[in-house]
């Protein structure tokens, strides 16, 4: 668990290192926060909430980022870490084609050709 003040520079962090982005949920009573999307030059993170999981939220908000990256003309979007056991997420990362391509200590980065 991140304390406020860890998550608070986490975000300062990525703020002026790429594009951070938050994702926000419509439910029927209210509007609420529940994830966040960084994306840099050379690395791509995606959070959402525990509650939210399984739901396919990740993977509409990947896509899209697939989308825009491609907007933006860069060859690739990487994950520099997705963990070993972390199973859904290298589920839902290969099934959107990116493959492994970098071992790391306990985890692997993937990586997605957006050539055409």
């Amino acid at each position: 668990m991140y304390t406020k003040e860890q998550i608070k520079q986490m975000y300062d962090w990525q703020n002026k290192n790429g594009r951070l982005y938050y994702i926000e949920y419509n439910g029927r009573s209210r509007s609420h926060i529940i994830g966040d999307v960084w994306l840099a030059e050379d690395d791509y993170a995606i959070v959402i909430d525990q509650t939210f999981r399984n739901r396919h939220i990740g993977r509409k908000v990947t896509k899209y980022f697939i989308y825009k990256s491609k907007k933006m003309g860069k060859e690739y979007i990487t994950v520099s870490e997705i963990f070993n056991w972390n199973k859904a997420s290298q589920k839902m990362f290969t099934g959107l084609q990116f493959h492994p391509f970098k071992e790391n200590k306990d985890s692997w980065s993937y990586r997605k050709s957006l050539k055409r």
